[in-house]
């Protein structure tokens, strides 16, 4: 075995360089906000908006598909939804027929709760994202 010969060192240079360009503009907007936070702050306002919508939209079709009340999907569908329409019912009338109704305060509900997340969602991207450098 030749021993002449001196062994090489390998040196890990991944941590001496960044892998990520830098970039000279903040990454904090108005109040020392992260960016990456708001994204996650209106994700979670929108996912919530999706649930409550879509919840709602489920108890629209079983009232008007005359699901039996007494089942235990419908009744927890009709519990999640009512705190978000006792504001909204009697707001319109609710025709019915032969245990088929349509609840036009569902539809109306929805697109109230649509355009107070967007709005809110607008407004805290207005109020704390990032300005773009001038």
């Amino acid at each position: 075995m030749d021993t002449s010969e001196p062994r090489r060192k390998f040196e890990d240079t991944t941590q001496s360089r960044s892998i990520r360009p830098q970039s000279t503009s903040p990454e904090t907007g108005a109040y020392g906000i992260n960016q990456a936070t708001l994204r996650r702050v209106t994700g979670l306002i929108e996912l919530g908006t999706l649930i409550v919508n879509s919840t709602i939209g489920i108890r629209f079709i079983l009232k008007l598909m005359a699901a039996n009340p007494d089942n235990a999907f419908a009744q927890l569908v009709y519990f999640f939804t009512s705190p978000f329409l006792f504001i909204f019912i009697g707001l319109t009338r609710t025709p019915s027929f032969d245990g088929i109704v349509i609840e036009f305060y569902d539809l109306i509900a929805i697109m109230v709760y649509f355009v107070l997340a967007w709005v809110v969602v607008r407004l805290i991207w207005i109020l704390f994202a990032r300005l773009k450098p001038s």
